[in-house]
């Protein structure tokens, strides 16, 4: 998947989710909705590194696999490192 591709698709989901006007939403830059869903909302940590990210989005297929994979690389840094975080996502968010 492209980096662009995927943006679109977090995008869209914001959009559909409705809690944003669709205006600022569509503002956001490619790096800053990804990181919007794989950075912790209390701590601002980052739940993958920017190679596993780079990783991640060239292997994926859409935003479903984006997710999944984001949470594996999550669970496998919380098994090395004892970190409590996991990657957020919720349903519609």
């Amino acid at each position: 998947m492209r980096k662009e591709d995927l943006a679109q698709q977090l995008r869209q989901r914001q959009i559909e989710y409705g809690k944003i006007d669709a205006s600022i939403i569509s503002s956001i830059s490619d790096d800053e909705i990804i990181d919007s869903y794989i950075t912790c909302s209390c701590c601002h940590e980052k739940q993958v590194s920017p190679e596993q990210l780079k990783t991640i989005i060239g292997n994926v297929e859409d935003v479903d696999g984006f997710f999944e994979a984001c949470d594996v690389a999550a669970k496998f840094k919380e098994q090395i490192l004892g970190s409590a975080h996991n990657i957020v996502k919720a349903k519609g968010f």
